[in-house]
Order: C-alpha cells, then sequence, then structure tokens
C-alpha cells in the first residue's frame, strides 16, 4: 500500500472543517482503544514537507530505495473513485519517474489509468529533496568584530591564558546546549594577516595578534568537538587564509568536516549574503553536498570582493 504521513503546514491560510469540541471529548476512550491496533511505521529520515511546493500536509511517501522525499496530496492528487486502489497493499508510490508519470506502481505496471492531477511544479532540482533537520547556526568572531547576523554569537580572544580559558567555557557550555541539533553550521569571522595568511586571534596590550591557522583552528574547535566533528564551517575571512599555500594547508589539516573559504584578497561581507543564502538552502533543506552547493550558488551570485569560491 502507497504509504502516507501527516505533517504540520507552514503556510497560516486554507480551509478546515467546523468541529465540536465537546463531541470530541465523548471519543477520547474510542480513540485510545484504537491507538492500539497496529500501524504503518514511517522511517524517521522520511522528509517532513512536500518536495514539490515545501509545505506540510497528508504527503505520499516514495517507496523507491534510497529516496526519504514525500508529496503532499495536494500536488499530486488522486481522485476518490481511484483512491481505494492506491492503498492496496502491494501498491507502491514512486516520487519521480520518467514521462509518462503514473506515480502508483503495483508489479512494475501502473495502478491508475490515467496520470494523477499535477497541478505545480517543483520549486528546486528534481533530484533534491526537503529534509530540515534541526539545525543550529553558530557565529564565532573576534572580540569586536561583532555581525548581527542573527546567530548565536561566540567572541574569542586567545591572546592571554585567562581569555583563552574564558572561551573554552563558553563554547562548552555552548556544545553541550547544542548536542540536541542533527546539524551544525559554525561562521568564523576574524581577520588575515595579507602576507602570511594568519588568523587575528586577539589583542594583545590593545594590539592585534595572529596565529598560525592550524592552531587557531585547534584552540576554537575542541571545545566545540562534541558538535564541531560533523559541522560544515564558513570563513568569513579575507583571501589570504586560501591563497597562502602553508596557510591554507594549516586549515585543511584541521578540517574534518566541509569548510567553505573565500579568496578574495578584500572580502566584502555584504557580496557574499546571495551566495551563502544559496549554499545553505541547497544544503541543509536540499540535502546537497556543500561541494555541489557551492558550485551552484556561484553561477547565480556576483563577484566576492575581487575573487572566487574555495570548496574543501
Amino acid at each position: 500500500m502507497a504509504r502516507t504521513k501527516q505533517t504540520a503546514r507552514k503556510a497560516t491560510g486554507g480551509s478546515a472543517p467546523r468541529v465540536n469540541l465537546q463531541v470530541l471529548q465523548k471519543k477520547k476512550a474510542k480513540a485510545k482503544a484504537a491507538s492500539n491496533k497496529p500501524s504503518l511505521k514511517i522511517p524517521a529520515n522520511v522528509n517532513s514537507f512536500c518536495v514539490m511546493c515545501r509545505d506540510g500536509g497528508d504527503m505520499w511517501v516514495c517507496d523507491k530505495k534510497g529516496c526519504n522525499r514525500v508529496v503532499c496530496h495536494k500536488c499530486l492528487i488522486v481522485s476518490e473513485e481511484y483512491m481505494y486502489k492506491v492503498k492496496k497493499a502491494d501498491v507502491k508510490f514512486i516520487c519521480n519517474d520518467p514521462k509518462p508519470y503514473f506515480g502508483f506502481y503495483s508489479k512494475g505496471e501502473p495502478v491508475l489509468s490515467t496520470p494523477p492531477i499535477i497541478p505545480g511544479g517543483f520549486q528546486h532540482a528534481m533530484t533534491s529533496q526537503v529534509a530540515p533537520l534541526p539545525t543550529a547556526l553558530v557565529h564565532l568572531h573576534l572580540e569586536g568584530l561583532h555581525q548581527d547576523i542573527g546567530h548565536p554569537q561566540l567572541p574569542f580572544n586567545l591572546a592571554t591564558p585567562e581569555s583563552m580559558e574564558a572561551y573554552e567555557k563558553e563554547a562548552s557550555h555552548l556544545a553541550n546546549t547544542l548536542c540536541a541539533y542533527s546539524r551544525v553550521v559554525l561562521f568564523l569571522t576574524t581577520h588575515s594577516d595579507e602576507d602570511r595568511g594568519d588568523l587575528f586571534t586577539g589583542y594583545l596590550h590593545k594590539k592585534p595578534v595572529a596565529s598560525k591557522p592550524f592552531q587557531v583552528l585547534q584552540l576554537l574547535l575542541s571545545p566545540l568537538s562534541k558538535v564541531a566533528d560533523g559541522a560544515d564551517i564558513v570563513f568569513y575571512v579575507c583571501g589570504s587564509v586560501v591563497t597562502n599555500p602553508q596557510s591554507f594547508d594549516g586549515v585543511k589539516e584541521v578540517a574534518q568536516q566541509s569548510m567553505l573559504l573565500f579568496d578574495a584578497q578584500n572580502l566584502q561581507l555584504a557580496f557574499t549574503v546571495p551566495c551563502l543564502q544559496s549554499v545553505l538552502d541547497n544544503t541543509i533543506i536540499q540535502g546537497f553536498p556543500i561541494s555541489s552547493a557551492a558550485k551552484v550558488a556561484l553561477n547565480n551570485c556576483g563577484r566576492f570582493g575581487g575573487g572566487k569560491v574555495s570548496v574543501d
């Protein structure tokens, strides 16, 4: 039987029948008894929102092996007269097949005599999915370089033992609060030395100091190890950290996850917004790897202060 599920809609409009709450109360006992009956189990990794309209509601769950996508009943309409056919035990639903598309199949043959009604269309790539896992966005930034980008802020100054200890304490506490999230994206904002590619780590006697990227990233990420090992990292850092071979090798040595860096000599953060919006949508929502998402974003965005994007 074609699997179904129901998820909350993100849109606030629509229509719904009126119900009498007193009648519902009387039905509680019957509902409790019915809940003990065996029900169809839906895998936990099945998408929550329709791959076509990105909204919730009543869903058809794809039965193709390895596919977690769902299509809502409003985007793929099956008339009432055929509903009993698609709910038979041997019927499988396939979300994306070559034309002509019939959607529901039994032993490889279409169940419907005519293709189902599909009033809408895909709002993104047909190879993507809509799998919004609980995601935390965290902004690590050099003290004094605060950028209000709407994420939890984690300032750092690693120039003294005391300030380093204070950062480690705050970072460890934050890591404990983020353990419940399935995915974490870290944003790192600091300056880089134009000649050596070193990353600014803090201030000593009110003057900035810098260290090798390998050392800086180790100190920043170690207290966040509970969540950083699988996190994506976006560098809001000027391009010398990429263009200097030794500096970039240090970054790659630490990397245990996907990292996105810009190699523009004078990175202008305002220019990165469209690119990052595209990257995050394609990775967090649509499930593409960050390397593929960055290439797509580059085709839709302008220059980043005179440079390009490097993905490793």
